[in-house]
C-alpha cells in the first residue's frame, strides 16, 4: 500500500472511532499529533510495524481497513523478517573500537538549517552538539548522515555539501579517544515535514535555535559554531588536541 492509499484509511477510521490525532499518536508511539497529520495527508510513510500496532491496538477488523488478515501472525512474520534482515545487516557496524585502552571513533554530523534556526542536540549534561552518529563498516559518510537523521528524528535530509573535516582528540568517559569527523550541511528533502522525536532513548533532547544565538553558546567541538556561522564549504580542515 502506497502513502497515497494508507492516508485516507487512517483519517477515516480514525474520525469514525471518534479518536484525536493526538491519541492515535500517544497510541503509535509518536511524540507529536503531527505526525499524523502527515500521514493521513499522504506526506509521510507509516511503518508496517505502526499499521499491526494500530489494528491490535484498537481491535480492528484488518481486513475490512486494510484488507489483510491473521494480525498476530503477520506481526510474528514480521519480527522473523526483521531477525533475517538484522542478522544480514550484522557485519555493518559501528566505527568505534578499543586500542589498547584508547578508543577510535570515525563520526559525521549535520547541520540542518531551516528559516535561519539550526537544528541541535542538547544532553543530559547541557551540553551542545550537532545531530549525527558513527559511520558503519561499508556506509559512505552522505550514507551516515541521512541514516541517523531518519533514524533519530525522523526527518529526510539532502547532503548538501562539507563544511569541514575535524580530527579531534578527546576524554570519553575517563578514556582518550581519537576521533576523525565529517560535518555536513544538509537540507530537507521535505520543508514541511516535522520530527517525530524531541528526545531520544539516552535522554539527548532535539532543539531548534536561532543561528545569531550560536555565538553565544558552546557548540561542541570547539570551532565548529564558527565555521558554520562562516559557511564553510569544503576547505577546513582543523585538529583540536
Amino acid at each position: 500500500m502506497s502513502k497515497e492509499t494508507i492516508g485516507p484509511k487512517i483519517k477515516a477510521f480514525r474520525k469514525g472511532r471518534g479518536i484525536t490525532q493526538t491519541q492515535l499518536a500517544e497510541a503509535l508511539g509518536y511524540s507529536h499529533k503531527s505526525v499524523i497529520t502527515h500521514i493521513e495527508k499522504g506526506e509521510s510513510e507509516m511503518s508496517y510495524e505502526k499499521i499491526l500496532l494500530l489494528l491490535r491496538t484498537y481491535a480492528v477488523d484488518a481486513n475490512d481497513l486494510f484488507g489483510i488478515e491473521r494480525i498476530d501472525d503477520l506481526i510474528e512474520e514480521n519480527r522473523k523478517i526483521k531477525k533475517v534482515k538484522d542478522k544480514e545487516n550484522d557485519w555493518m557496524k559501528d566505527i568505534l573500537f578499543d586500542v589498547d585502552g584508547q578508543l577510535f571513533s570515525y563520526r559525521v554530523g549535520g547541520a540542518l538549517i531551516k528559516d535561519n534556526k539550526i537544528l541541535l542536540t542538547k544532553n543530559k549534561k547541557g551540553k551542545y552538539s550537532l545531530p549525527g552518529g558513527h559511520v558503519q563498516i561499508g556506509e559512505s559518510s552522505k550514507e551516515t548522515i541521512i541514516r541517523e537523521f531518519k533514524e533519530e528524528t525522523g526527518l529526510d535530509v539532502e547532503a548538501i555539501n562539507v563544511i569541514s573535516t575535524l580530527e579531534n582528540f578527546w576524554s570519553w568517559d575517563n578514556k582518550k579517544c581519537h576521533q576523525i569527523c565529517i560535518f555536513y550541511k544538509l537540507k530537507l528533502i521535505n520543508n514541511e515535514q516535522q520530527m517525530n522525536a524531541e528526545t531520544n532513548e539516552n535522554g539527548t533532547m532535539f532543539i531548534w535555535m536561532n543561528l545569531k544565538e550560536l555565538k553565544d553558546i558552546t557548540l561542541y567541538p570547539i570551532g565548529i559554531g564558527e565555521q558554520i556561522l562562516n559557511d564553510c564549504v569544503d576547505k577546513t580542515h582543523y585538529i583540536v588536541k
